[in-house]
């Protein structure tokens, strides 16, 4: 079966760099400890955590891209609209692309699991997350919330977003 390194290295009492579940649980939390095993340890393969890498790891892809777009989403719709938003009648090309990227990571998101490859999925679901911030960019709803005759367009833009999250 494959090994968990530490860095290089197998991990070993004597040498006095084993990494214990519980401590790394207690310290991130057991989700981010399940994804960063989940995204970094291929399958079938030996597989390397350190603190550094686990550190890096949570907060480029739980912080900075999932939990960021998570919160400006939610704040959005909050502030905008009270937190209820409701489902588009027409979508223009940006929403679009979105829907279709959206689509696009589920079905890659269900093949790679179902073949054990979980660091590829996982990359599916971050890639995901960095089309959606990408969109926040593209359409501005800062800037469409100034301007009521935008309100429509700028429910749409945070239904889509809410819709992201819900699928991510």
């Amino acid at each position: 079966h494959p090994w968990l390194l530490v860095g290089e290295d197998k991990m070993s009492k004597s040498k006095g760099n084993v990494m214990y579940a519980d401590e790394l649980a207690h310290y991130f939390g057991v989700d981010a400890v399940r994804y960063y095993l989940l995204s970094e340890i291929p399958f079938a393969q030996d597989g390397s955590i350190t603190y550094e890498s686990l550190i890096a790891k949570y907060n480029a892809d739980l912080s900075n891209t999932l939990g960021n777009l998570v919160n400006r989403s939610i704040a959005m719709a909050n502030k905008y609209f009270n937190g209820k938003v409701t489902k588009p009648t027409d979508a223009n090309e940006l929403d679009c692309d979105l829907a279709e990227t959206a689509k696009g990571t589920v079905e890659a998101y269900t093949r790679m699991m179902d073949q054990y490859r979980t660091a590829e999925a996982s990359d599916a679901i971050i890639r995901l997350a960095h089309r959606c911030n990408k969109y926040i960019d593209e359409t501005t709803p800062w800037i469409l919330a100034k301007e009521t005759e935008h309100h429509s367009r700028l429910n749409n833009v945070l239904y889509n977003l809410i819709e992201c999250v819900r699928i991510l």
